[in-house]
């Protein structure tokens, strides 16, 4: 089993012209030996880890503002020093755990307490670890069929003196980690499952370091692992479903927390999980058309969820934290994307597609604008401050699948972005607001017709205090002719098969699609 060469590939699928130059195909990643699962088809996390610094260092980028393990760009920090080992003090609480244990407080402390204080003042205190891992070499599970390992990998690991980075991902029921750029060309290692499918992932970049990764996998059986492959030890969450027994459908580590992770699932719930606790049986509200976001609290803080908010009674597809950790963008196949307070527990509004539901969700990097795709082959660009949709982007022609910014390529006025769909094309778009032009026929005089921008009574404060209202605004699909349509500047199929994800990092474009091929496109 190893990566294919680049020049195998079809070559209408090989490289790819936008307006900045050629974005030359440089990985070609497929495993023939695998079955994929074109239900969930194959997802990608991605970690730079620095080898230079010691072992009890952590390396991380920033705030997590750009998803799936990328450096923001000019921002490395080196982190604090971080225990190993269980923490014997009498209290048995570091500060961490005084923010995001207490059960009466919303996942990131108290009400009123900002993001950043909440999330991220507690980076320098050591973790209490309480829960027994597993090593996964030497399980008796029936739900582990077995690990491989690369045979060299000790070998490998320390002859690594610079920064690399590792590319982790599913095909069926395999889950591999590999080197991005194929040194070796064999994965690092690969986890078969029995019966269980992987459906999503993501490593956390707080904890990250030479010696030690924090990834959590979500399973199509509603099971979640946590697993660190530099040691092959891992602990099973939500076992056989003892929480929530509905597939993951997104996964993703909470901003600023070594312990905290949040999860979708396909009955419609957000779910915040403790890796370090143990799971219980759980009962759930229902929400009303009162109190649509029914937040249920755990009985006590020792065991899972910590948190479960019930969005929606259709499958929630994906989710994204917003830059400023304080709220998170779900949309659902409902055909409804939701922007949620939940450091106030609050719904604070609810958009409305304009044919079908939602599949893929991500923030711009300054926090101002929220992307979607879905089942009506469009693009959605929202303005989050402004409460209102800003243009749709036209060009795909099947369900979009995929969507994020380009923080390389965004700046204070302008943005670029990508979008990936079961037509197999990858679409870059480039977009400002001040280009942006009305529709003709648009007239806000016309009967029935909502203005292009709200009007300003619905630009309310969101961290006015004295805003009760958890139902939040709710916005209808406006017409074809009452919003602002946007071309691409490229189009391109560059996979054979209908496509999954795409990802931008600061040298490279990746793509994958539902048969597990995975394509590294290096910049112009």
């Amino acid at each position: 089993m190893s990566m294919s060469k680049p020049e195998e590939s079809a070559p209408e699928h090989a490289n790819f012209v936008a307006a900045e130059g050629q974005y030359i195909l440089r990985e070609d990643i497929i495993y023939e030996q695998l079955q994929p699962c074109f239900t969930y088809g194959t997802q990608i996390s991605l970690v730079s880890v620095r080898f230079k610094e010691s072992s009890n260092k952590v390396s991380f980028a920033g705030s997590g503002s750009f998803e799936n393990g990328f450096l923001e760009k000019n921002e490395l920090f080196s982190g604090p020093s971080r225990s190993e080992e269980p923490d014997e003090s009498e209290s048995g609480l570091t500060r961490r755990d005084s923010i995001v244990s207490d059960t009466s407080q919303s996942p990131f402390g108290k009400a009123g307490t900002t993001p950043e204080e909440a999330g991220f003042s507690s980076l320098f205190g050591t973790v209490k670890r309480k829960k027994t891992k597993n090593n996964i070499t030497k399980t008796t599970s029936s739900f582990v069929a077995r690990i491989i390992t690369n045979d060299n990998i000790a070998k490998i690991l320390a002859s690594r003196t610079s920064e690399d980075t590792y590319l982790f991902f599913n095909i069926g029921k395999t889950f591999l980690w590999c080197d991005l750029f194929g040194r070796p060309k064999e994965p690092l290692s690969r986890i078969n499952f029995t019966k269980a499918i992987p459906t999503c992932h993501d490593v956390n970049l707080l904890t990250r370091s030479s010696s030690h990764l924090d990834i959590v996998i979500g399973f199509s059986s509603g099971d979640i692992m946590w697993f660190d492959p530099l040691s092959n030890k891992y602990i099973r969450i939500n076992k056989q479903g003892v929480i929530n027994s509905s597939p993951v459908t997104s996964i993703k580590w909470m901003p600023g927390s070594e312990n905290l992770f949040m999860a979708s699932h396909q009955d419609g719930s957000l779910i915040v999980y403790d890796k370090e606790k143990d799971d219980q049986t759980f009962s759930t509200n229902v929400g009303t058309d009162d109190d649509p976001l029914a937040i249920t609290k755990a009985r006590n803080n020792k065991h899972n969820p910590n948190w479960h908010w019930q969005v929606s009674k259709k499958a929630v597809t994906a989710f994204a934290f917003s830059p400023d950790c304080q709220h998170i963008a779900a949309v659902c196949m409902d055909g409804c994307l939701r922007i949620i307070d939940f450091f106030n527990e609050r719904l604070q509004d609810t958009y409305h597609s304009y044919f079908g539901g939602f599949t893929c969700v991500c923030w711009s990097p300054d926090g101002k604008y929220v992307l979607t795709g879905g089942q009506d082959d469009l693009v959605t660009i929202w303005a989050f401050r402004e409460q209102r949709i800003v243009a749709r982007c036209q060009g795909h022609q099947s369900w979009v699948t995929g969507v994020a910014f380009d923080p390389w390529r965004c700046d204070e006025k302008n943005y670029r972005f990508g979008s990936v769909g079961e037509d197999t094309r990858l679409l870059l778009w480039d977009f400002s607001v001040n280009a942006l032009h009305r529709p003709k026929g648009y007239s806000s005089n016309r009967r029935g017709s909502v203005p292009f921008i709200l009007p300003a009574p619905s630009r309310r404060r969101f961290n006015d205090p004295q805003v009760e209202d958890r139902k939040g605004a709710v916005h209808p699909a406006l017409s074809k002719s009452d919003v602002a349509i946007l071309q691409p500047v490229m189009t391109k199929s560059v996979h054979g098969e209908p496509l999954n994800s795409v990802a931008f990092r600061e040298d490279a474009v990746i793509t994958t699609c539902r048969r597990g091929h995975i394509k590294v496109w290096l910049r112009p």
